[in-house]
């Protein structure tokens, strides 16, 4: 049984199959063009069938192999998401050598949480050396498990079995929407009067299958499937992706404060509050359970005391 391919020999076959000329692809690799030629010779050689049709200048996918191609641009991209991961992830641990403390923050949690986090250090922890890095949910995940992050704040729903929990506060969702949109606005609005919407989410089932889920489970009981229109990185993009007409937001409140003052908002009626959460590793060591009982003790007395 023949093997795969060597990886320089796949990327040449993409590069051909993007640019549909031979000279442009080896330009582009930076190879002899008749060396690009025998190499994608020898790759239809070894997986049994032509990839491209040759006419003079003239190169095409033929029909039969754009499967093989779709697949190999699939498999190269998830190659390289994974690469990042590995490589961001291979940085942080790293970087533990100058930061004693780390703690990691979901793009979704408003901006003054990481601001009154260094306040705490500064008051009550001066000793720690703090550092804050953002990331998505499912990054913080994999770092809190390989002990890169020693905290995390993110927004979701209780009751991990792998992690210890501190809820700081609830965070009803709200929808945003632009004037073009019609949405009847309101102090609050309807889960259900969402169907038909294009939606805006601030997660993706790769990023936050969690959230995702949750998300899903919640317009399942409301008794209409959602139209996902697209899936925020951020709030800025969440932001801008409703301006645009692209369809109505759904995002936590503490981060709506800071949508454009053109964009409505309504807090949803029929949905649950997610959870703005302090997180550490189940059976972390002492020193890592006791500084976030102190900061996540000292961010609720803080909102308290705003609300009083």
């Amino acid at each position: 049984m023949a093997g795969t391919p060597p990886f320089r020999k796949l990327q040449y076959v993409l590069a051909v199959a993007r640019e549909l000329h031979f000279g442009k692809a080896a330009e582009r690799l930076h190879v002899d063009p008749s060396t690009l030629s025998r190499q994608i010779r020898e790759v239809e050689e070894e997986v049994g069938f032509d990839i491209f049709l040759r006419k003079n200048h003239y190169v095409a996918v033929i029909d039969e192999a754009q499967p093989f191609v779709l697949a190999l641009e699939q498999g190269m991209a998830s190659f390289v998401a994974e690469y990042e991961k590995g490589r961001n992830l291979s940085r942080l641990l790293s970087r533990r050598r100058a930061s004693s403390f780390l703690i990691g923050y979901s793009a979704f949690v408003e901006s003054q949480i990481p601001n009154e986090i260094r306040t705490v250090h500064s008051q009550r922890l001066p000793s720690i050396h703090l550092a804050l890095r953002r990331a998505s949910a499912q990054e913080m995940i994999d770092s809190l498990s390989g002990n890169v992050f020693q905290a995390c704040v993110m927004l979701g729903t209780l009751g991990s079995k792998h992690f210890d929990e501190f809820a700081l506060r609830s965070e009803p969702l709200c929808a945003v929407w632009s004037p073009a949109h019609q949405v009847t606005p309101g102090c609050t609005l309807p889960l259900a009067d969402l169907r038909g919407h294009p939606l805006v989410i601030p997660c993706s089932d790769r990023a936050d299958a969690v959230l995702y889920r949750w998300l899903f489970d919640r317009f399942t009981a409301a008794g209409f499937r959602p139209r996902i229109a697209a899936e925020a990185s951020d709030a800025s993009e969440a932001f801008n992706l409703v301006q645009d007409g692209l369809g109505v937001a759904i995002l936590p409140r503490g981060i709506c404060q800071d949508a454009p003052r053109e964009l409505r908002r309504s807090l949803i009626d029929g949905i649950d509050a997610l959870q703005l959460i302090l997180t550490c590793r189940r059976r972390a060591p002492y020193r890592v359970q006791k500084i976030v009982s102190e900061i996540a003790g000292s961010l609720r007395r803080a909102d308290l005391a705003k609300v009083g």
